[in-house]
């Protein structure tokens, strides 16, 4: 803008000076940039022009401007009022921003002691460029920007971003149909990395560094994640950025990458990758965890204390203890954290071969504890090593072991 108000002032003074010579050269350009911009950032009817902007930079170019429109030497490579401006236009610079932008140039020349009849002229050039600064960029501009524009630049950059995020989370975690695949995530950093994400796939910067879309969720495959559930995050998403006032045409494009990415969301692990997993986590992992021992036993008793043919070994026992107990042991036998302090096997059950405990009550166990973890959804082969665990300490519970 400031270059703007001294387009005409080239030509040469009464005593063939020309005005950057007789203003005082490169130390006096260089003083009326920087009392103008300190001016501007100060001034609340303006300075919102220039949020974001490198002010050193902004300066540099200005005083190279300067320095050619008062006469001195040519080291300018701007661009002309119009386009120079037209960005500025967009955010709505308008009159009554121009006419602040002339008073503090007034004010800034006043103070570097230029005669008052050099300000009122530089204010007549400054409303003779008024037109050009306010032009805006052209219909056919327009739409070569939005064609040339990032998909992250059109929705708004990190602003839209970080807030269409918060927003899409907070929906996510109310709606019932996909909020069971965020149990026990930290939001904070989930949100923080989704916002990452998002700004990569919409052409911004690029500072994700999380994992790719298979193997970022393919621990959720394994919960059941598929086709109905991306529909819901995309029709969240799309909510989402309709409360934000996204253009439909915008929505559209985001639909567009998210379904551009379903497959690879739902691939889930390689059999190798499976494999690996397995080999490297104990059975306490990858039954589930504290989580789904506890809620095995509780579903197992349950079941225990509703069977006629095994319930008769539990008879005035105190069931909390007993489920207490049992999970400790479980989460030990399972290759969890051993925090098991009862009594051995044999020690642990010779009191109910005194009622008549035998093979048979063992299969009921067997097979009731199969059921529990078949109803928990529990993959078969897991099943299987679990029956097979309490196969290994049949002679135990039935004290055969010892007796041999």
């Amino acid at each position: 803008m400031f270059a703007a108000l001294f387009r005409m002032l080239t030509g040469k003074t009464a005593d063939n000076r020309s005005l950057y010579e007789k203003l005082g050269g490169e130390a006096a350009v260089d003083a009326a940039v920087d009392i103008f911009y300190r001016k501007v950032l100060a001034d609340d009817r303006v300075n919102q022009f220039f949020e974001g902007v490198d002010m050193e930079k902004q300066a540099a170019k200005q005083k190279a401007f300067l320095t050619m429109a008062f006469g001195g030497p040519n080291h300018y490579t701007g661009r002309d009022m119009r386009l120079g401006h037209a960005h500025l236009v967009e955010q709505g610079l308008n009159d009554t921003h121009v006419d602040v932008i002339i008073e503090l140039l007034g004010e800034t020349l006043k103070e570097l002691n230029v005669p008052d009849e050099l300000i009122q002229e530089v204010a007549k050039i400054a409303d003779s460029v008024r037109a050009d600064v306010l032009a805006g960029y052209t219909e056919e501009e327009k739409k070569a920007m939005g064609k040339e524009k990032s998909l992250y630049e059109q929705l708004g950059g990190e602003a839209a971003v970080d807030a269409a995020v918060d927003i899409f989370y907070r929906k996510v975690l109310a709606d019932p149909r996909v909020n069971k695949f965020f149990e026990g995530v930290d939001m904070e950093k989930q949100a923080a990395k989704q916002k990452a994400f998002l700004t990569m796939a919409f052409g911004g910067p690029n500072h994700y560094t999380g994992r790719d879309m298979r193997l970022g969720h393919a621990h959720l495959v394994e919960q059941g994640l598929n086709d109905s559930h991306v529909d819901v995050i995309i029709e969240l998403l799309g909510e989402t950025l309709k409360e934000l006032n996204v253009s439909d045409d915008l929505i559209a494009q985001v639909a567009d990458i998210a379904n551009s990415v379903r497959a690879d969301v739902l691939a889930g692990y390689t059999q190798e990758e499976k494999q690996a997993m397995n080999d490297s986590q104990s059975l306490y992992e990858r039954l589930g965890g504290e989580a789904a021992v506890n809620a095995a036993v509780d579903i197992f008793y349950r079941k225990v204390l509703a069977d006629p043919r095994v319930n008769q070994f539990f008879e005035g026992v105190d069931m909390e203890k007993q489920a207490a107990k049992q999970k400790a042991f479980l989460t030990m036998a399972f290759g969890g954290p051993n925090n098991y302090t009862g009594k051995d096997m044999c020690e642990a059950h010779r009191h109910l071969l005194d009622k008549g405990l035998n093979d048979t009550h063992v299969d009921v166990i067997i097979e009731l504890l199969g059921e529990t973890l078949k109803e928990l959804g529990v993959a078969d082969d897991l099943i299987q090593e679990v029956a097979a665990i309490a196969e290994s300490v049949r002679d135990d519970v039935l004290c055969r072991r010892q007796a041999s």
